[in-house]
């Protein structure tokens, strides 16, 4: 039988989803090991395997796809831990990267947009010693003024090697109008020494903006070694285990790419476990009729949150202008990222207290030590020890029963919030609890409203570990259409469900910088060559043309602007008419973003980047539909326990339900407690929930849910 694999590693947990092809889907979540990932993902292979009921060897040796979420990337770089890179630019512009863009704020919080004089950079991944300049220059058109000095270039690289770098980031002036001058840059570093990783940035990013450029280069830099080692690392530990081919990883704007290839494009997997639950989503919104979803995922470290519009996942950083890039660790990156913000609200997040109000994150206790119930030295208390004390958790059915925890220590660990402020145990939990419920309802609400969205038209996804535990508070607060958490538990390892599901997708861009009107044949002959590059690159990857969708877009403005609006443009060879059709769409989209008459042909229209996104289908399960069975769900009652009511103010005897014995269907009446092997989920008084046919719960915060 054939299995597809998504693997998800998170800041506490792995987690892991295996399904078939007749849609039956098992999973495992074990603790990550941090600073050796790849034996996490091993610990997972060998949970699931035992629930399946074979052999990590027999899983592998028959599985078609296996996929991979990492947070490996992403940790290197907000934590400083990525590989010493040096940097060579063209000379008279070694302080780009710490000039940034100067006085326009870009990646400053909003205290220090309005108070220049009280910014601080931040600190930079390159030092300014490990910063070379070399004698060259190509002009806007990529004609060379200037041939590139190979002297001073070996010179550069050599003084970089003799500082110990393990990396050489690249970026010259208008390389991507001409890569001679990098591509031999390359070389130089090559000839010098083989094993130094080398990024050039006319081929990590070849768009306007030498600042975003630059600092796109070095990030890949920055975390390509490392992703390098960890990818040969676990693809060896896979082979040895019967895995036939090479795995995938998932990128941060949501589609696969073959792990082998992934280091040279590691930037633009920093965000990769993110994404993994919004395209996860967005299948399941698909199968379900659910366009308009606000998908939140809770952790044992952070809080998500992510939006999918009328089907399709927002890209970053804003859906005004969304391919101006994301911030990562305050540095702007010219790659498409899906649309993700964090805050650090998870099960791990430690409360603290000055005696005077209580505070909730945004540091965790991760997954070593963990939470203090965890028995692995952990002393803070933080949110699941919360939800221990108030019964929301059963200390003897953690993980179903295969990771012991310790109630008392969470007890011993709320001391430090209860008699600081004068309170018992259970009012510290309490208020723990709604902290942390009230810090995700209001980032999930500014990230609504103030964007125009409002979310009673919206689907609200809850998952991740602790996510169905909360939701049905936050949820409730933002008055959305309905609450979803994904079924037969596979909440906890939705992220690892998404990567399972994802297709394979590449982006390709070229900026070229173009006023209307135009020769229809200076556009169509770039989007060719975009195009070309993206049948080949896919082809190359396995993937048969007549499962290659090609994507066209056009970045346009108005002349003397410094920001583009996005354009889609048709697939296909383009007339005149096309063309002219090309200039009154920018004005309409112009005008439904910033209001009716605030276009001004008479400025003047141009293009600046042209943009291909290349997606390659792939096989995927379909997920099995089960006819219901009625709505008693007396059949799964396990017992009842003292759980805290928030509407009682008081803990009360309430209904514990297995899970995994819900069936289509079935309702039940707040309050509940749904308890499956990953995640638990919470339904509050005067709330209700049901299962549809897909096994997931649907909980309607007013009460009512239909039939």
């Amino acid at each position: 039988m054939p299995w597809t694999i998504g693997v998800d590693v998170g800041g506490t947990f792995t987690d892991t989803t295996v399904i078939n092809d007749q849609g039956e889907i098992y999973y495992s979540k074990v603790s990550t090991t941090p600073g050796r990932l790849e034996q996490g993902i091993l610990n997972s292979l060998v949970v699931v395997s035992e629930n399946i009921g074979v052999s990590v060897e027999d899983l592998l040796k028959n599985t078609q796809r296996f996929a991979h979420g990492t947070t490996q990337t992403v940790n290197a770089v907000v934590q400083y831990k990525g590989s010493k890179t040096g940097f060579i630019t063209t000379k008279g512009f070694r302080d780009h990267l710490l000039i940034m863009r100067g006085g326009r704020g870009v990646g400053l919080p909003d205290s220090e947009k309005a108070f220049f004089n009280r910014v601080t950079k931040p600190a930079p991944l390159v030092p300014y010693e490990l910063c070379e300049e070399v004698t060259e220059r190509v002009d806007y058109e990529g004609r060379i003024i200037c041939p590139l000095n190979e002297q001073e270039t070996r010179k550069a690289v050599r003084t970089l090697l003799a500082k110990g770098v393990e990396s050489i980031g690249i970026s010259f002036l208008w390389s991507f109008k001409n890569q001679e001058h990098e591509q031999r840059a390359r070389k130089i570093v090559q000839e010098e020494d083989p094993d130094t990783f080398v990024t050039i940035s006319s081929e990590i990013a070849p768009v306007l903006g030498e600042y975003e450029r630059s600092a796109t280069t070095i990030t890949n830099c920055y975390v390509g070694r490392i992703l390098r080692n960890y990818v040969q690392k676990l693809q060896m530990s896979l082979n040895a285990r019967g895995l036939k081919q090479n795995f995938f990883l998932m990128q941060s704007v949501g589609g696969l790419i073959p792990g082998n290839e992934a280091p040279n494009k590691a930037a633009s997997t920093v965000l990769s476990g993110l994404a993994g639950g919004i395209i996860g989503s967005q299948y399941l919104g698909k199968l379900l009729g659910f366009n308009n979803i606000i998908n939140t995922d809770m952790g044992g470290t952070s809080y998500e949150v992510g939006i999918i519009y009328e089907g399709i996942p927002l890209i970053a950083p804003h859906p005004l202008f969304p391919r101006l890039g994301p911030y990562v660790s305050r540095y702007h990156l010219s790659i498409p990222m899906i649309d993700i913000t964090a805050i650090g609200a998870g099960g791990g997040s430690i409360a603290r207290t000055d005696g005077k109000s209580l505070r909730v994150g945004p540091d965790s206790a991760s997954a070593e030590p963990g939470p203090a119930c965890y028995m692995r030295g952990g002393t803070e208390p933080t949110v699941t020890d919360a939800n221990l004390v108030l019964g929301f958790l059963d200390p003897f059915n953690f993980l179903g029963g295969k990771m012991k925890v310790d109630k008392k220590l969470s007890e011993q660990a709320l001391k430090k919030v209860s008699e600081p402020l004068g309170i018992d145990n259970v009012d510290a939990a309490k208020g723990i609890y709604e902290v942390v419920n009230t810090q995700m309802t209001d980032l999930t609400r500014s990230l609504t409203l103030e964007r125009g969205f409002d979310p009673r038209d919206f689907m609200l996804f809850a998952y991740g570990g602790a996510g169905p535990l909360h939701c049905a508070v936050y949820g409730a607060g933002l008055g959305v259409r309905g609450i979803l958490v994904p079924g037969k538990g596979l909440a906890t390892a939705h992220s690892a469900f998404g990567v399972a599901t994802s297709d394979l997708k590449q982006s390709f861009a070229l900026s070229d910088y173009v006023v209307l009107p135009t020769n229809e044949e200076k556009i169509n002959g770039n989007f060719r060559k975009l195009e070309q590059n993206a049948l080949d690159t896919l082809k190359r990857w396995g993937v048969k043309r007549e499962d290659i969708v090609l994507m066209r877009s056009l970045d346009m403005r108005f002349k003397r602007q410094t920001h583009e609006v996005e354009i889609e443009v048709p697939s296909r060879e383009l007339t005149k008419e096309d063309i002219d059709q090309l200039g009154s769409r920018f004005e309409e989209k112009y005008e439904l973003l910033f209001g009716k008459g605030t276009s001004y042909r008479e400025a003047g229209v141009e293009m600046t980047t042209f943009r291909v996104d290349a997606v390659g289908k792939i096989w995927k399960p379909s997920l099995r539909k089960f006819d219901k069975e009625g709505q008693d769900s007396k059949h799964a009652l396990k017992e009842k326990r003292m759980v805290f009511s928030r509407k009682a103010d008081d803990f009360q005897d309430t209904p514990i339900y297995i899970g995994e014995k819900l069936r289509s269907g079935n309702k039940l009446s707040g309050p509940a407690v749904i308890e499956y092997l990953g995640t638990t989920i919470v339904v509050h008084d005067g709330q209700s929930a049901m299962l549809d046919p897909y096994i997931n719960v649907i909980i309607d915060t007013r009460g009512e849910v239909g039939n």
